[in-house]
């Protein structure tokens, strides 16, 4: 027989996206648990040597202003320096972005971790606006 728990699982995996890899789906798992709407590999123009390219980032937040979260799989060296150039090629896009890889699921806490960074990266994204208030006359 099974148990409660096991329901529970099947019922959420027939409800999750098609993940690539069981890290995704804890990332997904977790913007939803924070009740963070997201996309899942919406199609992306980025510009990367001399030509547009369609990047399909893992997630897409809309709520906050169009933020990514990418993950980079693999092993140690080649997944930091997969991560570190895909942030590059988001910041030179002016698409704010966290690329996260296996190191980074395996701290404790990682969760919280990840809301924290989306927040500041949130902020940062209000701040470049420099939303001015109706009313103000445009003035800061």
């Amino acid at each position: 027989m099974r148990s409660p728990t096991e329901e529970l699982e099947d019922r959420l995996t027939d409800l999750d996206p098609p993940y690539e890899s069981e890290e995704e789906r804890q990332i997904g798992r977790m913007l939803d648990q924070y009740g963070v709407p997201f996309f899942y590999r919406q199609p992306t123009i980025v510009y990367q040597d001399g030509q547009n390219q369609l990047w399909k980032p893992a997630f897409t937040l809309p709520g906050y202003g169009g933020l990514v979260i990418d993950y980079a799989s693999g092993s140690a060296p080649s997944q930091r320096q997969e991560a570190l150039t895909r942030e590059q090629i988001y910041q030179y896009n002016q698409i704010p972005a966290t690329v996260l890889g296996p190191p980074d699921l395996d701290k404790p806490n990682w969760d919280k971790d990840l809301y924290a960074k989306l927040e500041q990266l949130y902020r940062q994204v209000l701040d470049s606006m420099r939303y001015t208030p109706a009313g103000t006359g445009g003035r800061e």
